[in-house]
């Protein structure tokens, strides 16, 4: 199971000083959409894979149309994990699909809002994307346990699939238990009165055997 801590509404140098007080923890740095809006690829996204060259990082770009312009846009700033949105045609998730195959990286399909139908769809087409259950971060973190025992049910067969949306250290045994490959942590880390002591507690309790 894979750590991605999440940096979102604050200035590029705090996100700096975030990655460095996780540094070791976190196995993914989450560069967040209001992060990227505010800052642009060049001056999020790039300036902190330059900064932080071996850190794994995840633009959430959130794309839904121009998917192969903003996915090569991504891994060219230095993203190593774009995002796309579910919902979006199957014509872009193909071109986000055929960039990320170019580049041999990988990319995230975010279930934000995305129907029964089209999730049968994605498992058929995109076998080898992450899949994010990701509960809306308006409700607060709540009905999580709920969405991630109800999505893993249809997502049998996924290799890999992330969860975020109010994740707290109490839910990760869910998340164990479910085979969650990826779990997104935000505030929950970068809000913590101690940020360091936050990672390595997310951290020791993902990576401890039951």
């Amino acid at each position: 199971m894979r750590l991605q801590a999440a940096i979102d509404r604050v200035t590029v140098d705090r996100a700096a000083e975030i990655i460095d007080q996780t540094h070791g923890c976190a196995d993914i740095i989450e560069v967040g959409t209001s992060l990227i809006k505010d800052y642009g690829l060049a001056g999020s996204v790039k300036v902190l894979k330059e900064k932080y060259p071996e850190q794994c990082i995840l633009a959430d770009i959130k794309t839904c149309d121009e998917g192969e312009y903003e996915f090569r846009k991504t891994y060219e700033a230095g993203g190593d994990i774009p995002t796309i949105m579910g919902f979006s045609s199957v014509s872009t998730l193909k071109a986000c699909q055929k960039v990320a195959e170019e580049f041999q990286k990988e990319y995230m399909i975010d279930l934000l809002e995305v129907s029964d139908d089209k999730l049968e769809i994605l498992k058929k087409e995109f076998p080898e994307a992450i899949f994010c259950v990701h509960l809306p971060s308006d409700d607060q973190g709540v009905g999580l346990e709920e969405l991630v025992k109800h999505m893993c049910m249809k997502l049998t067969g996924v290799e890999k699939i992330a969860v975020a949306g109010g994740v707290k250290l109490e839910n990760i045994d869910l998340m164990k238990r479910y085979g969650i490959d990826t779990v997104i942590v935000g505030g929950a880390i970068s809000k913590a009165a101690d940020i360091r002591e936050a990672a390595e507690a997310f951290a020791q309790e993902i990576r401890r055997q039951k």
